[in-house]
């Protein structure tokens, strides 16, 4: 009998405690005032957070009083997609989320996005002329628009002007080469205090999936085919460009390797004066805000044989899951519009994808701007998406293999090789 009521006791007690964990996490859709929530999932910075608490947030519920949004973010991009991921598979996803060029093919191809043509040709109100169409483009996946750009930059070359004068190099400009841009390169690398040791760099040639693609590209040759169902660059023209491009360090010594960097990114290299020029985004202006001490500008590219160059962005898309289409569609109108746009010039955040502001005097003509800072919009012209296939996590494993090559380890042509080889293989894997 004592065993049969300490059993009943145990039923008593843990089966109402298996419900309540088993029991599935409901979101709430409803503020108690009846006013429907709209969930954005972000990663962003403290600062771009406080922006969005102080100014964006409040800005767009006074003037849709029925809304109320609900921020649910992710500091920095570690564990971003992984958290995102958690989300869905616990049925709790949000309305709308935030994405890259990076990870927007991983999640295009699942299906997960809700489709805008049919939401925007009912909406009058909206004009797609409103914004840049190459960065409007890069939230499209089978004829299907799966989203809104928010701010974006082109890559452009960034050069200290003072140290130009003082080594007697002309600036650069649109009539640049490849030839040009290393002469000036070799010029203006120095050992300025004698000891054998160079610590002065013409350029430096940072590792990043958004600056070498630009270097292939310039000389004929491609990475992934147009449907992204095949790699390139084992292609001649493909590795003769990455090749030049990785060669500034390790074959002309105009760019640092390794341990020459001391320590300093490649932006806090140019700002020290430790490097003349870099290629770099208009993102980068938060960062030199903080101080420079000298004149500098923008210009193009230098040119091969071809004139291209890379664009990165940023945007939003709502997922299908979402019980309010209607209000998560007028909150990613206002991200990406006017009202967003102001607020991405208030945050220094480059470029914002809606016209009328990112060519405003507001923004080329902001204190942090320098002379050519029109260079950046011009390149839209020629600017191109560096591609990433649905198998970006496989992809992002095979470019570690060009680490080697940047440290003068391993040949260029060999690891292009052996990457085109590991990319074929994860595309054919059919994760589409």
């Amino acid at each position: 009998m004592k065993k049969l009521l300490t059993y009943l006791a145990i039923v008593i007690i843990f089966v109402p405690l298996v419900r309540w964990v088993a029991k599935p996490k409901v979101r709430q859709e409803y503020t108690k005032d009846g006013k429907v929530i709209i969930e954005w999932y972000n990663y962003s910075t403290p600062e771009f957070l406080k922006l969005y608490t102080d100014y964006l947030v409040p800005e767009f519920e006074a003037s849709h009083p029925d809304i109320k949004i609900r921020l649910n973010s992710s500091l920095g991009d570690t564990g971003y997609d992984a958290k995102l991921l958690t989300l869905i598979a616990g049925k709790i996803p949000p309305d709308i989320v935030h994405i890259t060029q990076q990870n927007f093919p991983f999640y295009a191809v699942k299906g997960i996005f809700l489709d805008l043509n049919p939401v925007i040709a009912r909406d009058k109100s909206f004009n797609l002329n409103d914004y840049f169409g190459p960065v409007m483009d890069g939230m499209r996946f089978q004829g299907k628009l799966l989203g809104l750009p928010s701010d974006f930059s082109t890559i452009a070359l960034v050069y200290n002007k003072r140290m130009f004068d003082k080594y007697h190099v002309p600036y650069p400009d649109k009539n640049w080469d490849w030839d040009k841009f290393l002469w000036a390169a070799k010029k203006l690398t120095r050992d300025t205090d004698g000891d054998g040791v160079i610590d002065q760099f013409g350029f430096v040639n940072i590792n990043s999936y958004n600056r070498w693609p630009a270097w292939v590209w310039m000389n004929g040759g491609d990475i992934l085919s147009p449907d992204m169902k095949k790699c390139l660059l084992d292609k001649p023209e493909s590795i003769e460009g990455l090749k030049f491009y990785i060669d500034l360090s390790t074959k002309y010594h105009v760019a640092p390797m390794g341990a020459q960097t001391l320590g300093q990114s490649y932006q806090e290299m140019f700002m020290t004066e430790h490097a003349a020029m870099i290629a770099d985004a208009r993102y980068a202006y938060k960062t030199f805000a903080k101080g420079m001490s000298f004149p500098w500008d923008i210009a193009p590219m230098p040119k091969g044989k071809q004139r291209v160059t890379t664009f990165i962005w940023g945007g939003n898309s709502i997922l299908r899951s979402t019980k309010h289409p209607r209000e998560a569609w007028e909150f990613l109108k206002f991200l990406s519009g006017k009202e967003g746009a102001l607020l991405n010039v208030r945050a220094g955040n480059a470029f914002p994808a809606y016209k009328k502001v990112a060519m405003s005097d507001l923004v080329l003509k902001s204190p942090l701007s320098p002379p050519h800072d029109k260079v950046f919009l011009d390149a839209i012209e020629y600017g191109r998406q560096a591609p990433f296939p649905p198998q970006f996590t496989e992809f992002n494993q095979a470019m570690t293999k060009f680490d080697g090559c940047y440290l003068g380890y391993t040949p260029v042509d060999q690891i292009c090789r052996q990457f085109t080889k590991d990319v074929n293989a994860a595309i054919s894997g059919e994760v589409w």
